[in-house]
């Protein structure tokens, strides 16, 4: 496994959720995958794969930089 090149969307988003508990150590891991669970459903369906990762991060750290307190 590579974080800067993941084999699949899989690993990907594993390596957000540890990125997203070094950037906001006060995030229960619990609320990190539900977020990303979240923001990942939002994409289903979508046929091309590559870049659900990197939106899936951006819409997270939206939510995070939005309404923190809603979401911890």
């Amino acid at each position: 496994m590579s974080r800067t090149n993941p084999e699949n969307e899989f690993e990907a988003l594993v390596y957000l959720a540890e990125r997203l508990r070094l950037r906001f150590p006060e995030l229960p891991e619990d609320t990190a995958f539900e977020l990303i669970a979240d923001e990942l459903e939002s994409f289903d369906g979508v046929r091309l794969r590559d870049y659900v990762p990197v939106l899936v991060e951006r819409s997270v750290l939206l939510r995070l930089r939005t309404h923190p307190s809603r979401v911890a």
